[in-house]
């Protein structure tokens, strides 16, 4: 990874970003596939919370599982060890994920969790991260969008970043309508259809400047 001079921004070429318009569209499930075509080689995972409030009202309504209102301070990094569970955390370390990472983080202080959060993962293995309110400070390698084709769902996170994916992927929720060979891993970082997104290029930073993959 590697912070972009007046930009505000983090470029992170290993990292493959997975985000969804709503919810069960099979974010989850994606990137497991993803780490398992990718798994012959080390690869990392990771998945960010972004918590509006943590004494607000859950934003899935009802009760809440707990996750805004237990957050203490404004960020909690957890790493998962348990591979035998169905939580997702517990789905990406048995798909074959090296290591595994939950950023838990206030909204007002997600760069802040980020740049600590990232900062945890060797910058030279490929990561799989799942969410849509990261793509607001960081320029992955890829980010694609998954989207149910029977819901017309759209999260608000979802909204703000729609317009940076590089695909948007359309599922049942287990099945996607996308070819997975469009997608490799070079020395230079994640690609689709054999290059890498003109759109990373062109976020990375001014016109002339290139940037290593790490500090």
């Amino acid at each position: 990874m590697c912070f972009i001079p007046g930009h505000g921004m983090i470029f992170a070429p290993n990292m493959l970003l997975i985000g969804a318009a709503g919810r069960d569209a099979g974010k989850t499930t994606f990137a497991c596939e993803i780490i398992r075509r990718f798994g012959s080689a080390p690869i990392n995972a990771a998945k960010v919370t972004a918590i509006q409030a943590r004494d607000g009202l859950c934003p899935r309504g009802g009760e809440g599982c707990g996750v805004c209102t237990s957050l203490e301070g404004d960020f909690c990094i957890t790493e998962e060890s348990d591979a035998d569970g169905k939580k997702d955390t517990q789905r990406l370390l048995a798909a074959g994920a090296q290591r595994v990472l939950w950023l838990r983080v206030l909204k007002s202080k997600l760069e802040d969790g980020a740049r600590v959060f990232l900062d945890s993962f060797c910058p030279d293995t490929p990561l799989v991260c799942e969410s849509n309110s990261l793509r607001n400070i960081v320029v992955p390698g890829l980010f694609l969008m998954v989207k149910h084709s029977e819901s017309r769902e759209m999260k608000v996170s979802a909204k703000r970043v729609m317009s940076h994916a590089d695909a948007i992927i359309y599922s049942d929720g287990k099945q996607f309508q996308f070819d997975f060979e469009r997608i490799s891993l070079t020395m230079h970082g994640w690609q689709i259809d054999g290059k890498a997104p003109e759109r990373a290029a062109r976020e990375s930073g001014p016109k002339g400047f290139t940037f290593p993959n790490k500090q």
